[in-house]
């Protein structure tokens, strides 16, 4: 009889990097299955890191900038500071950036972290300073889950959306919402109303302009260590998170592995802080069966709970 195989795909466990967690879940469940361990991550500096892991490269990064050569891509990164509405923030920086670290590595395709950018100016400043390195050259990039449908205008648009929430007047809004669209049409018919547009303040028009796809950090990771076939070959998927409650059902990652896993045909159970909660109410978020641990979990008490795990599900052989 094989061993079983348990496909490990988890975000952040606490003070626990989704690569750290990962890894001592793997050896908690070493005795029990073979197991494949793909870190995952939203984006920023935890994406960086977990990319790193599956591509087996190191992150080089220079104050709010970082970069990762997968061997295939360069992954670049960027964190603009939260400013909340403000007219005069652009993307500038973030084109400097990208222009500087893409021209090292000339011949390689580009992928961008743009979960960091705050700015709402469209990728104005991105195009401005990085069109040209970039032409021909971006694939996609990468930006919140949410993002992935949100238009630039309209009203579920992101100058909308961000405009009311800083308490923006109706007319300010409005102005700002045309401002936008007559940007997004010189950029390309329909631009202005196509989902993600709308992403990272708008620089998804800059990416879709440039003939770019989006895709969510866990979508992305899902990509890069092409977990399809591991996916199809587990006999159980494990995922984690931080806090895992009825109201946020363990946020985007746990939700991105547990829709994965359905759609395997493969039990997904996941380890979270929080209150365990029924099987029933497990069930409508895609889970088999949820393990609490600590908040702050060491690696050595998430190893053990693995053991659990292993132990509940596999024979030991």
């Amino acid at each position: 009889m094989r061993r079983g195989r348990v496909l490990v795909a988890c975000d952040r466990i606490g003070a626990l990097s989704s690569t750290e967690a990962g890894a001592a879940l793997g050896r908690g469940l070493a005795d029990f299955a073979d197991v494949a361990v793909v870190p995952l991550a939203l984006g920023g500096l935890d994406l960086a890191e977990a990319i790193a892991t599956i591509a087996a490269a190191p992150v080089h990064s220079d104050g709010a900038g970082w970069w990762v050569q997968t061997g295939d891509a360069l992954v670049i990164g960027w964190r603009q500071e939260p400013r909340g509405w403000d007219p005069d923030a652009d993307t500038s920086d973030l084109g400097r950036w990208v222009a500087a670290v893409a021209a090292d590595a000339p011949e390689l395709p580009v992928h961008l972290d743009l979960t960091g950018v705050t700015a709402i100016d469209g990728g104005a400043g991105l195009l401005a300073h990085a069109a040209e390195p970039l032409a021909g050259r971006l694939e996609l990039a990468i930006v919140a889950g949410d993002d992935l449908v949100r238009p630039a205008t309209g009203l579920q648009g992101v100058v909308a959306t961000r405009g009311y929430a800083a308490g923006l007047a109706v007319g300010e809004v409005l102005a700002a919402d045309n401002a936008m669209q007559a940007y997004a049409d010189r950029l390309g018919a329909g631009l202005a109303t196509a989902a993600g547009g709308g992403a990272s303040g708008g620089a998804g028009l800059a990416v879709l302009h440039l003939g770019g796809r989006l895709l969510s950090g866990p979508q992305y990771c899902h990509f890069l260590a092409r977990m399809e076939p591991t996916l199809a070959a587990a006999d159980l998927v494990i995922t984690g998170c931080t806090a895992l409650s009825a109201l946020d059902r363990g946020g985007p990652v746990v939700a991105a592995v547990a829709e994965w896993a359905d759609h395997a045909q493969t039990p997904c159970v996941a380890l979270a802080g929080g209150q365990e909660l029924s099987r029933r109410e497990l069930r409508t978020f895609g889970l088999e069966g949820m393990y609490a641990v600590p908040v702050d979990v060491s690696a050595d008490a998430l190893t053990a709970t693995a053991v659990r795990v292993g132990r509940s599900w596999f024979a030991v052989r």
